[in-house]
């Protein structure tokens, strides 16, 4: 018989909410949780594959070990003894970074790794860490550790109560609002543009978001920052930067650095 149980689908930071209908073992349908308050039954199309995932003939349901030309399963028991055997082998031999590391959806958003992952990693010590981040958000990430002194502190805009969006050298709608945690990327936009506000996309390509924007603003490919430092100028030429009791560094260094590009210098450029 049917029966119908309520996840968060693991894809990416977003953990949209998905209603699931299985029969025994096999998946019937994926789709949109209604009921979730944060993605309001939005669904991508990568949620609604998770079917097709799980039923896939290739899918690994068990570990293997290449013996030969071929592949032996064994118990996750002595695949763990065996990973954690070569680990120690290989550091020995070879140095602690000898070992490299790469993390990604879904595995980044799976809670035994999140709570246990980063322990791993400071027990082998290697210098080597890769991930999908050298790819897509390197620089919101270094953002986020000089700001706030952790890479992974990314605050989440609150895109449902703006009355303007300024997007500058992205694409959410190609990707799905990624690092924003914005299910329906898409719909929450309009939803501004629905109450008064502004949707601003500064890019030199005319993107699916800039599609979809009250204004476009073309700039030449890697004058972003010649434009940012002018924009700061002026707020410090007017007078608009209200600190309050937010304790900074470097802010007389900006400054100095922002005066140098007035926006009739950046205009040129």
């Amino acid at each position: 018989m049917p029966t119908t149980v309520y996840r968060s689908c693991p894809l990416c930071e977003a953990t949209c909410g998905v209603a699931i209908t299985t029969d025994g073992d096999r998946v019937v349908s994926v789709r949109g949780d209604d009921r979730d308050p944060f993605s309001k039954g939005y669904i991508c199309p990568k949620g609604t594959a998770l079917a097709d995932l799980h039923h896939d003939p290739d899918r690994l349901q068990k570990p293997v070990v290449r013996e030969g030309d071929g592949w032996r399963e064994v118990s996750w028991d002595a695949a763990l003894d065996l990973v954690a055997r070569r680990l120690t082998e290989l550091r020995a031999a070879h140095g602690k970074d000898a070992i490299g590391l790469y993390q990604g959806n879904p595995s980044v958003h799976n809670l035994g790794l999140m709570t246990y992952g980063r322990l791993l990693v400071g027990a082998l010590g290697t210098k080597n860490q890769f991930s999908a981040t050298s790819l897509d958000q390197l620089p919101h990430m270094l953002a986020a550790l000089l700001m706030f002194g952790n890479q992974i502190l990314m605050p989440v805009p609150d895109i449902d109560r703006s009355d303007l969006f300024i997007c500058l050298g992205a694409n959410p709608l190609a990707s799905n609002g990624s690092i924003m945690t914005a299910p329906d990327v898409k719909s929450r936009l309009k939803a501004i543009r629905d109450r008064g506000g502004q949707v601003i996309v500064i890019d030199p390509r005319r993107t699916e978001t800039a599609e979809k924007a009250d204004r476009h603003l073309f700039l030449r490919p890697g004058t972003d920052a010649v434009l940012l430092l002018a924009m700061i100028d002026v707020l410090f030429t007017e007078d608009r930067v209200k600190l309050g009791h937010v304790p900074v560094s470097g802010l007389s260094e900006l400054r100095t650095v922002a005066a140098g590009w007035p926006a009739e210098r950046a205009a040129g450029i």
